[in-house]
């Protein structure tokens, strides 16, 4: 069998014991054991919850907090380029 890897821990996604089957996420075409989907700056477990989901840019796993930060920091910037 060919369990697909978790693009954090490079482990393999393999259903828990007693389980048949595999829970993993997929996002940016990456897929994640649930316990390794966080935020990529701040580490913050990303989930379904209200104000807890993914929030990328730029191909990076967000939550919603650190996506804002980086889009004021590129403006920021971007602004100080003119």
């Amino acid at each position: 069998k060919f369990a697909p890897r978790c693009s954090v821990c490079k482990e393999p996604i393999m259903p828990a014991p007693g389980q048949e089957e595999t829970v993993r996420i997929v996002a940016l075409d990456r897929d994640f054991h649930v316990q390794c989907y966080r935020c990529e700056d701040c580490g913050n477990l990303l989930s379904e919850g209200e104000n807890q989901g993914c929030y990328p840019l730029d191909g990076h796993i967000l939550c919603k907090s650190c996506n804002a930060a980086r889009i004021q920091a590129l403006t920021a910037k971007s602004s100080t380029d003119l």
